[in-house]
């Protein structure tokens, strides 16, 4: 007798464990080995109202990693926003479109969110530079589009530039240089870095270009738009705010730290901002950072017990509260995505399931989302050659275990 009942509890535990196995599928948005895109990278999804798919990435730089560091202008110059739409009950993605391209320089990290409003948003920016200077010479760009679910592609009401002026940039890259410069010699390169952190100050195109965006915007309870970036040529974050659908916008107070880059920002049910930062001064951790006045003040940063490579991140407030979070779960490498779930607010992740485990491979740029259907959905770079769509539930999540 007991034997039976050992093989029942057996058969049902494995038949919960496939069962939850089930509940992920993933696809190609498009096959490489078909058409190529060149270096496809920094996907982002969003749901339509309609409960339409539509994800974005850029592409069609040269195939391999460091192609932005190549003295060739022609490879600069055709690097696009890319996009392709999933439909609602469809099997398959559309054939990828290009709905961004500025002439003539480089698209990168583009974002997407709808509004309150039921507005389409596309942010990304555009390198001045390139290929001389790269990610510190992005200019920052957004589209909106109120025409976006009929069409096939949106149907772009208003572009603009933003040029971000940040507040209290200057006190705080003076201050994180002298506590470089305190902990340092001249020969050290910590010295040499604050000398340069100060010297950037002086030049209004440090200041007012470079500021990346990378997770979605966060709509705020009033209905205001929050755009998280961060500064390439400070390694230091801040937020852009419209109250008006951008025909204004106010700049928090930076992020009181250097060395940590690409917000992605939270909302929580009591109206407390969490923003999980990917980390840029070698740490080997997801930092984060509170505001409790809607973005405009920023805490001291302190390390999440989750670690990473220094690879793009991204944190997602579920409906029952639960927050997700996507990223590289190891210090050294980004052949591992994981996805993991905090019931207290980001102190601690109870569970964590893989979406990717292959020594060798290279998966990263995760973004996620919650679609009407309770589902999550995420977008991720496979191999810089594509990008992949995965979804799944909570309870797949669940079952991995911690």
């Amino acid at each position: 007798m007991i034997t039976i009942i050992l093989s029942l509890l057996a058969s049902l535990t494995i038949s919960s464990l496939a069962s939850a196995q089930e509940n992920l599928h993933s696809q190609l948005i498009f096959d490489p080995e078909k058409v190529s895109h060149g270096h496809v990278h920094a996907s982002c999804v969003v749901e339509y109202p309609n409960g339409d798919l539509l994800a974005v990435w850029y592409e069609n730089g040269v195939d391999r990693d460091d192609y932005y560091y190549t003295v060739d202008q022609d490879k600069h110059d055709n690097v696009r926003i890319g996009a392709a739409r999933l439909r609602q009950g469809a099997g398959r993605w559309s054939e990828p479109f290009v709905i961004s391209d500025t002439f003539g320089v480089a698209d990168n990290n583009p974002c997407l969110i709808v509004d309150k409003q039921q507005r389409l948003w596309l942010f990304h920016t555009a390198m001045l530079g390139a290929p001389l200077e790269t990610w510190g010479s992005s200019l920052l760009r957004y589209k909106i589009s109120s025409n976006y679910q009929t069409p096939e592609q949106p149907v772009w009401d208003k572009e603009n530039i933003l040029v971000v002026h940040p507040n209290e940039l200057d006190e705080t890259a003076a201050r994180i240089a002298g506590e470089l410069r305190r902990k340092s010699d001249s020969s050290n390169p910590n010295a040499r870095y604050a000398s340069e952190l100060l010297s950037r100050l002086n030049n209004p195109y440090y200041r007012r270009l470079g500021w990346m965006p990378r997770a979605h915007p966060t709509i705020l309870p009033d209905g205001a738009l929050l755009l998280p970036l961060a500064n390439e040529n400070f390694d230091i974050p801040g937020m852009a705010i419209t109250p008006d659908g951008g025909e204004s916008w106010v700049f928090s107070k930076v992020v009181p730290a250097a060395g940590i880059i690409q917000p992605s920002v939270v909302c929580m049910p009591d109206g407390k901002l969490i923003a999980f930062f990917r980390d840029g001064a070698d740490e080997g951790f997801i930092m984060r950072s509170e505001s409790l006045d809607n973005g405009i003040t920023w805490s001291s940063v302190s390390k999440t017990t989750l670690p990473n490579p220094g690879a793009g991140i991204e944190a997602v407030l579920l409906r029952d509260g639960l927050l997700a979070m996507v990223y590289n779960d190891t210090k050294e490498s980004r052949d591992r995505l994981a996805v993991s779930l905090s019931n207290d607010g980001g102190e601690t992740w109870k569970w964590k399931r893989y979406l990717e485990n292959t020594p060798g491979g290279r998966f990263d740029y995760p973004s996620i989302i919650q679609t009407k259907d309770g589902l999550l959905h995420v977008t991720y770079s496979y191999h810089l050659k594509t990008i992949k769509h995965a979804y799944f539930s909570e309870e797949w999540i669940k079952a991995g275990g911690q």
